[in-house]
């Protein structure tokens, strides 16, 4: 099963470190772009998530949110620097005994006055914050890889469909495709009856028509097409171990050129008309393969 590289993700943890949120969401990228927002007390631990985060994609913008809340979620402690208190007290008291003032020296005073009351940070363990941490991650992996196969599938069923249209009109190119031939001898024939005075040599107008077979002939073209849509195919319905999204845009490629190539050889209203509709539809599926991890 293919997947898509659109997708969202969730996991959830609670632990000593407090109540950790994990969200993920994935969005179409040429290769493998983790962006990482954590509070600045996990940010130790952003080469663990990031290893994680690789470990289940291999293509694809993933941005990923940790939030952290509860009463654990703030890893600092208050401290009181007794010794700048004694002094303020001091200095105040000093300041009302010679100046007669009035008022008392209180805990609002002493609240309002700068570097009394500090804040510590404190120093997590590591290893409890990852044991906490690493659970919650998985799952938002595993919620986003469920996601993006299930986008994967949709795009697959439409990517079919559309190969099943290209197949048909190969088809009706295939058919046709003799009837080219015959015509362009005919108009040959004619053509050159009317130019000249007397009935072409059999021998040199069949060797002229030969390389006109040659040159408008698209069998090659037609087997090889047939033969990169089967290959496409059996990328789209393998098991999805590897990653196969840039195999199947080179296939979009070669399918283009073999299409490109049918084009400009066959000299026929009709097939013209088929190889536009089979444009249209590889540049459907190239906008779909895009999206593809």
């Amino acid at each position: 099963m293919i997947r898509s590289m659109t997708g969202y993700g969730r996991g959830d943890a609670k632990g000593p470190a407090g109540s950790l949120a994990i969200e993920m969401r994935s969005v179409n990228n040429r290769y493998l772009d983790v962006q990482i927002k954590l509070p600045r007390s996990l940010n130790a631990l952003e080469p663990r998530v990031r290893g994680k985060v690789q470990e289940g994609f291999s293509r694809g913008r993933v941005d990923v949110y940790i939030t952290r809340s509860g009463a654990d979620a703030t890893p600092f402690r208050f401290t009181v620097d007794h010794e700048r208190a004694a002094q303020y007290i001091g200095a105040l008291a000093e300041l009302k005994a010679r100046y007669s003032l009035p008022g008392e020296v209180d805990l609002a005073l002493l609240n309002a006055l700068p570097d009394i009351i500090g804040r510590e940070e404190i120093t997590e363990d590591l290893e409890v914050l990852w044991r906490a941490l690493e659970g919650g991650l998985q799952a938002a992996v595993d919620s986003l890889r469920s996601m993006r196969e299930q986008e994967g599938g949709a795009l697959a069923r439409d990517i079919s469909g559309r190969l099943d249209a290209i197949g048909g009109l190969v088809g009706s190119i295939a058919a046709q495709a003799p009837r080219t031939v015959d015509n362009a001898r005919k108009r040959m024939t004619e053509s050159l009856e009317r130019l000249l005075k007397e009935p072409p040599d059999p021998a040199r107008l069949a060797q002229e028509i030969a390389l006109l077979a040659e040159r408008t002939d698209v069998t090659e073209e037609i087997t090889r097409l047939g033969s990169h849509m089967g290959q496409f195919r059996s990328m789209l319905q393998g098991p999805g171990h590897e990653p196969v999204g840039r195999k199947l845009d080179f296939l979009i490629q070669e399918m283009g050129r073999e299409v490109n190539t049918i084009a400009s050889k066959a000299q026929d209203a009709e097939i013209a008309l088929h190889v536009v509709t089979i444009k249209a539809e590889l540049e459907k599926v190239r906008e779909q393969v895009q999206n593809i991890e």
